[in-house]
């Protein structure tokens, strides 16, 4: 008798559990069929979205945006180095390197026959696209700290009509201020013939022995009020 109870509570169990199993497969079929029309509108709204895949190298690895901006950039200084140096070897050295007449006028030969070989230079193409943001942040948080007369003290106003431009001559009646400490250990590393320089709000590269703006980021430097 006991045997047979149960078998008979067994069995209603199994019963039970196979209603239950019905049932909660006709809500979870319901449920699918009603959530389907939602699913499909957010799978086309998903697929007209554009795809922000991060930048990898190849090797799968994330990129570092500014490493590989300033990567760029010390590459694009490396390509300059290579037309100043082929613009030296066509200009005769120096007989006497103590005589300012012949230093000025080497100068001048230099800056000419690398003005022949850049004579399609334009402004960014050493100051690489991807990198000129960061620069600007650069000179813009550096000025944010100073008071104001030492902002007014660091900017050289151009004379009225004079325009500093990409792959021309340094004008000799601008004076070559020292450039702000601070601000130039921010900066990447320049080979000692190129060094930094604030004109006005312009940010320019300039060649040393040559005299030459290499290259110019405009505007970039706050008024000072």
């Amino acid at each position: 008798m006991t045997k047979l109870r149960s078998a008979s509570l067994v069995l209603l169990t199994m019963l039970l559990v196979a209603c239950n199993r019905v049932d909660s497969s006709g809500s979870l079929t319901s449920a699918v069929e009603a959530e389907k029309p939602a699913v499909a509108a957010a799978q086309q709204a998903a697929a007209l979205q554009p795809v922000n895949k991060p930048a990898v190298t190849a090797d799968g690895q994330p990129v570092n945006p500014l490493g590989a901006a300033v990567l760029e950039f010390h590459k694009r200084v490396q390509a300059y180095m290579k037309t100043h140096n082929e613009a030296e070897g066509k200009v005769p050295n120096l007989k006497r390197t103590d005589d300012p007449v012949q230093i000025s006028d080497r100068e001048k030969k230099l800056a000419e026959m690398i003005m022949t070989l850049r004579a399609g230079a334009q402004p960014g193409d050493i100051f690489a696209k991807d990198f000129q943001p960061y620069f600007i942040k650069l000179v813009q948080d550096d000025f944010a700290k100073r008071s104001i007369a030492d902002r007014k003290a660091l900017i050289n106003e151009l004379p009225k009509g004079m325009k500093v431009a990409v792959n021309t001559t340094y004008p000799t009646t601008i004076p070559l201020a020292t450039f702000p400490a601070t601000l130039l250990r921010t900066l990447p590393d320049l080979p000692p013939e190129l060094e930094y320089r604030i004109v006005g709000r312009h940010l320019l590269l300039r060649d040393v022995k040559a005299n030459l703006i290499v290259d110019a980021l405009y505007d970039v430097v706050p008024i000072p009020t």
